[in-house]
């Protein structure tokens, strides 16, 4: 094994006050071309120019001001919504319209995947029917999904136009944002700010721009920390209750899977340990697991408050093992935090198990999925916290049987015809064979987890892209000669 590679700390890239328009809004370096900057142009979206005089920019991290009122009659007009929703909504034509449409019928359920369909369909789709600036984003997520969308079959000059609406409109909904965030300094818009941030990160995901897409989260980390402090009680994420009244349950919990789905990437990517963006403090302490999960949703909540305060340190502790020859020992207090996690997955484990078995004997192929992902999520942890914790690596059969449970089910839920190869919201299955790639001993199987990551790129998972799985797995294969 070769030394502890040290991390290496993320470029610094200089901000401008002086960029166009459009760049400022995406909040990325501009080259300042003029009369139109070369960044925009390779972006595909139009240059708005620049502003004669530089103003403070509108900043939801700093300064949440309230939304200015709805546009006038000559800007826009009012289109009432069709089928389930009762709400109006403001747009500007009635192409945006369509998009919106599209994305709440096509895209939303492909993104959210075999979990959070009431944060998409409920929290972000009905809050986005009242406030048209957020509508503009959806939209524009629609007209980006549709263009890009692999289950169409367009050609390329029914694809473009589609692609350039979508960042058009983008960067009209973007400023819209801003200008109403910033026109009242009375009233609260944290809520429209927290979601916003979420159209924006899935935007910027989808298009392929993942730095970008992970930049943008920094901001709304920092609100929702804010929060968070300011609650009167501490967030229970087994529960999915939020600590405050003013946001959803939903929406908290999406940005807790954020932080740690990022915070565990960062290992991988080389990046900059910063730590927990939310500080894992503020989840509730105790764990009681019951004895049966009724749902999915409620065995996938539990599971994840058992992984969260650990995040940060097993991720950390497996790199450095892995880097590390001889066996290098973690401290006591440690280890037995790692047995306490092992404990309440084992608690979890029993109480999933009937449902898990349920889903075997169901036709749905969707409940079958879901459970299978979360049992991928729940050994992968385990495999990952007893290679940490071993003391020898001596004996032929270690972690061979959760590697292999891994695999198998990884290729199952891959084969699954509801699987995308395209960016979805949650974590699956990248992230734990990633782990059997670089944890197990076995090398065949080391092979076969490696090449079923291969085989779905370029699929991302939230903050977890496959192609940068595959990097990450050749690079330990090689390392130990296993290329």
């Amino acid at each position: 094994m070769s030394p502890p590679k040290q991390p290496r700390l993320r470029a610094s890239k200089p901000k401008t006050r002086t960029g166009c328009k459009t760049c400022r809004a995406r909040r990325v370096k501009c080259d300042e071309g003029k009369p139109c900057c070369a960044r925009c142009l390779r972006y595909g979206a139009d240059c708005e120019g620049y502003e004669v005089g530089v103003q403070k920019a509108a900043s939801t991290r700093s300064s949440l001001k309230e939304l200015l009122p709805q546009t006038s009659h000559h800007e826009a007009f009012l289109v009432r919504s069709v089928g389930k929703s009762p709400f109006t909504a403001v747009f500007h034509d009635n192409r945006e319209y369509s998009y919106f449409l599209y994305f709440q019928e096509e895209a939303a359920p492909n993104i959210s995947g075999s979990f959070d369909r009431d944060l998409w369909t409920h929290v972000i789709i009905q809050a986005s029917w009242k406030e048209p600036s957020l509508s503009g984003l959806v939209a524009s997520l629609g007209a980006l999904y549709k263009a890009g969308s692999s289950t169409m079959t367009l050609a390329q000059e029914e694809t473009d136009p589609h692609q350039q609406y979508a960042f058009q409109n983008y960067g009209r909904a973007l400023r819209e944002l801003q200008a109403r965030i910033s026109a009242n300094p009375y009233r609260d818009t944290t809520r429209i700010a927290l979601i916003a941030s979420l159209l924006i990160y899935c935007f910027e995901n989808i298009y392929g721009e993942i730095d970008s897409a992970l930049g943008h989260l920094e901001g709304a980390f920092r609100l929702m920390q804010k929060q968070l402090k300011n609650a009167s009680r501490r967030y229970k994420h087994s529960h999915n209750v939020s600590p405050t009244s003013a946001l959803d349950d939903d929406l908290v919990g999406a940005f807790f899977r954020l932080d740690s789905g990022v915070l565990s990437r960062d290992h991988i990517c080389e990046a900059e340990h910063i730590g927990s963006r939310l500080g894992i403090k503020y989840l509730e302490d105790r764990c009681d697991v019951p004895e049966r999960f009724a749902t999915i949703s409620e065995a996938r909540n539990y599971l994840e408050h058992i992984q969260f305060p650990n995040i940060p340190t097993l991720s950390r502790d497996l790199l450095s093992q892995l880097n590390t020859s001889p066996l290098s020992n973690i401290d006591e207090n440690t280890r037995n935090m790692y047995q306490i996690m092992s404990f309440h997955l084992r608690r979890w484990n029993v109480a999933f198990t009937p449902l898990y078995e349920e889903t075997l004997t169901q036709n749905s192929k969707e409940s079958f999925a879901a459970a299978a992902t979360l049992r991928v999520r729940a050994r992968s942890t385990e495999l990952a916290s007893k290679r940490v914790c071993a003391r020898d690596l001596s004996p032929p059969d270690l972690f061979i049987s959760e590697s292999r449970e891994i695999v198998n089910l990884s290729k199952l839920v891959a084969a699954d015809p509801s699987f995308r190869k395209s960016f979805v919201w949650d974590c699956g299955i990248v992230p734990g064979l990633s782990i059997v790639v670089a944890a197990c001993l076995d090398m065949s199987i080391r092979k076969e987890a490696l090449e079923v990551l291969k085989q779905i790129v370029p699929r991302r998972e939230g903050a977890w892209d496959s192609l940068t799985a595959v990097k990450f797995g050749e690079r330990f294969l090689q390392m130990d000669g296993g290329d």
